[in-house]
């Protein structure tokens, strides 16, 4: 333990540890060779920038800084010691916080001595510890990222966080796109969250997803010297993937001649005309999806061949010649992927054949280069390149599956590409943009994706092959799933996918639960963990699947969550879906309800015969008072770890006795190590019977017991902690280590209470609360 001295003393130990720490800039080296009975007593008054240089010398010698970064969490921070989490190391647990804190000006680092030094940058030294940096608000703190606070970030960052996003400022919006840039492309994040985002900005919710699914295009004013490693012919490569058409087509000089764009005008329009044929409904089909040809939508045309030419030179990685990379031509070559421009001139989108017109004037020349020598050609300026591709794509427009109204309204932006086109959102098409790392997991929590937004998502999903994890809660999908799901099985046919972790949450569901599971494993056969969770059913008319032929192919499920809404679900189905997991190692199902009670039993007979490798499982809302026996040959037959029957009214019939054999059966099974039962009305004799499975005579290994919301009183938890005292009295070693007892009756009697919980803190960690039982059942009844 480090002695700090009281404030104000003026020992000379005092006074000498004072002089070292305000001289440490020149004393530094000298300190670390101090004998650590010396070296403990100046730890408490050195800076944080000291304090962290110095962990390694006080580590060498024996002593602990954790009990000084913890108080400096207390004290500046006011950060309180998590309850249901460990904290491995304060030092981190402080310098993350302060980093955010300082970030955001939320701090002010001269309010304490022990955070300020001239001599040290405090973004620049905390921001090493930063694993997960989050960005909140109208982007606060971004523009504060120095580079060199980016190189360290880029290191150490290993996910992002967006937490309640609003519009900011152009510069914010820059300096945000370079940082993405930097530590998903050319660093090491690879999960990013987007959170509670009420009313997304359009153009940030494209910039964070398409940077995060690994889009960029090279801005050539502002260069990235991290992409120079990228050589031409990868660029090449890169453009050739995503688009074959060209790849067999375009010759590897980027040249064209007037046979060429023929061709490729001929064959585009033919392999259009040909999908058009072919292309059924995609909203109800699970075909790879080609959001390019959306059902709703109309795929562009090249409606005059003589246009070739210029679309292909507004590619900027088109071809390897395709734009001089001269330094004198750089402003000309920085315009050509823009769609449109300020300075344009852009026609009526409501008057195309005056569009055609004006081009046919202007097109005496088809390109603004000479792609066999990269010299600009000055008979064609460059607006004029600008007024074509904006007019073509005001022609694409973009309609709901409901009528025809154009997905942006009246200002004539574009459908999908135009989204993702620099016209509306200064981001590049897809189609002009090179392709970097991108992450492997993504969360999208209560951020409302209209059917515009759902199309930018669906574009992205489609080619993720690098992403692993899915997250997507409270979104507001309704219909909007089906092009989720079509993305999704369009990636599931990707060569390199590896998608192994898919969680659904929503109020409502437009497709049975079940089914949506059916269309997810079915995909990916190699899915290893699969959670929906939903409120209601909103189901729209349409024919049923057949019952008879809906069987799950063999899955490798290792984990599955089920949330039902409160419709009776078709147990076959369920059954089914568990036969084919062999390899469930964790099962939730919260909120089932069986058409009957022998229904529920197969459930669980299921799960003993076929889910062997169980490890662990969870019960939620759902009524088990009728399959007592089911439960008890689970518990035996099975190597359970963790079970949870939360809500489950488990004893409500044949109370004494159903205790009476589960405490029995516990007592011999050595596997299980967490029991909840949360929510059953064990009262106070149910919890003193639970005591024995503790005992000296029994083989359990339980070392974790969550009894919340039973009626416990507090001479009941008295009984409790007298008969596991007596167990230690015997000799016996207890193995509980923590118990939960939130939510009882426990306020009714607080003398007995606290002698209970000091009986129980001896023993054991405790978990309780200040409860008000009289108010919560006035609360409870009034809602009745």
């Amino acid at each position: 333990m480090e002695r700090e001295e009281p404030e104000g003393s003026c020992t000379l130990v005092s006074l000498c540890v004072r002089a070292v720490s305000s001289n440490m800039e020149r004393l530094e080296p000298e300190v670390w060779e101090l004998p650590s009975v010396i070296l403990q007593d100046i730890l408490p008054f050195l800076n944080i920038y000291y304090l962290d240089r110095i962990e390694t010398a006080a580590v060498k010698k024996g002593l602990s800084t954790q009990s000084i970064w913890r108080k400096l969490c207390k004290d500046v921070m006011k950060l309180k010691p998590p309850k249901f989490e460990t904290v491995t190391c304060w030092r981190k647990k402080f310098l993350e916080v302060f980093f955010h804190h300082v970030l955001r000006g939320i701090l002010d680092v001269s309010c304490d001595r022990r955070l300020m030094d001239q001599r040290f940058s405090p973004l620049i030294h905390s921001s090493q510890y930063v694993t997960e940096l989050t960005i909140c608000n109208k982007l606060q703190g971004v523009l504060e990222l120095t580079p060199p606070v980016v190189e360290t970030l880029v290191n150490s960052v290993r996910t992002l966080k967006f937490l309640h996003l609003r519009s900011p400022d152009l510069a914010r919006q820059q300096s945000l796109q370079s940082l993405l840039h930097r530590l998903i492309h050319h660093g090491d994040v690879n999960k990013v969250a987007l959170l509670s985002w009420p009313a997304p900005d359009t153009y940030l919710l494209v910039l964070i997803l398409s940077i995060s699914a690994g889009f960029w295009v090279e801005h050539h004013r502002n260069p990235c010297r991290f992409c120079d490693t990228v050589t031409q012919n990868e660029r090449d490569k890169i453009l050739r993937e995503k688009n074959p058409l060209l790849d067999s087509l375009v010759p590897c000089d980027g040249s064209l001649n007037e046979q060429d764009e023929e061709e490729i005008v001929d064959q585009y329009n033919l392999e259009y005309e040909k999908g058009q044929e072919e292309t059924p409904s995609a909203l109800l089909t699970l075909q790879p999806l080609n959001l390019d040809q959306r059902p709703w939508d109309e795929p562009p045309k090249m409606y005059h061949k003589s246009h070739c030419k210029a679309t292909v030179a507004s590619e900027p990685h088109g071809s390897s010649s395709s734009i001089s990379k001269n330094s004198s031509h750089q402003d000309a070559s920085t315009k050509l992927p823009l769609v449109a421009s300020d300075q344009c001139t852009r026609p009526s989108p409501t008057s195309p054949k005056g569009f055609h017109a004006e081009i046919a004037k202007k097109n005496k020349c088809t390109t603004p280069y000479d792609n066999s020598s990269g010299v600009e050609n000055s008979d064609v300026e460059a607006e004029d390149l600008y007024d074509f591709i904006f007019s073509v794509a005001n022609e694409k427009k973009t309609r709901t599956s409901t009528g025809n109204k154009s997905l942006l309204g009246e200002k004539g932006t574009m459908g999908l590409n135009g989204l993702l086109g620099e016209s509306c959102l200064g981001v590049p098409f897809l189609d002009t943009t090179r392709r970097f790392r991108s992450i492997s997991a993504l969360n999208l929590h209560n951020v409302p994706l209209t059917l515009e937004y759902c199309h930018i998502l669906c574009n992205l999903l489609s080619t993720w092959v690098t992403l692993e994890k899915l997250t997507m809660a409270y979104n507001d999908l309704g219909l909007n799933i089906f092009p989720v799901l079509e993305a999704l099985a369009s990636l599931s046919h990707l060569e390199g996918c590896c998608l192994h972790t898919v969680s659904l949450s929503d109020f409502t569901v437009n497709i049975p639960t079940l089914e949506l599971a059916h269309t997810l494993v079915t995909a990916f056969p190699s899915l290893r963990v699969l959670s929906l969770s939903f409120d209601l059913e909103n189901l729209p008319e349409r024919p049923r699947l057949d019952r008879s032929t809906f069987e799950f192919p063999e899955i490798q499920l290792e984990q599955l969550d089920i949330r039902f809404p409160r419709e009776p679900l078709h147990t076959d189905d369920l059954l089914s879906l568990l036969r084919a997991s062999r390899n469930l190692c964790e099962f939730s199902l919260d909120n089932a309800t069986f058409s009957s009670f022998e229904e529920l039993k197969h459930a669980l007979q299921t799960l003993t015969e076929f889910n062997t490798t169980l490890k662990r499982l969870s019960f939620h809302d759902m009524f088990l008072a009728d399959c007592q026996d089911e439960i008890l040959l689970l518990l035996q037959k099975s190597h359970l770890e963790d079970v949870k029957f939360s809500f489950c009214h488990l004893f409500e019939r044949r109370a004494v006795e159903f205790l009476s054999e589960m405490v029995y059966t516990l007592k011999r099974n050595s596997t299980l190590k967490t029991l909840k039962l949360c929510g059953n009305r064990l009262g106070n004799d149910g919890l003193i019977l639970l005591a024995d499975i503790f005992g000296d005579d029994s083989l359990s290994r339980v070392h974790c017991l969550d009894v919340s919301s039973n009626c416990i009183k507090s001479d009941g938890l008295l009984k409790f902690a007298k008969k596991l005292e007596d167990c230690q009295q015997r000799g016996v070693r207890l193995k509980l280590m923590l118990l939960s007892l939130s939510q009882n009756l426990l306020d009714r009697d607080p003398i007995t209470a606290q002698e209970a919980l000091r009986l129980l803190h001896g023993m054991c960690s405790v978990i309780s609360d200040k409860w008000d039982s009289a108010n919560a059942f006035s609360d409870h009844v009034s809602i009745m």
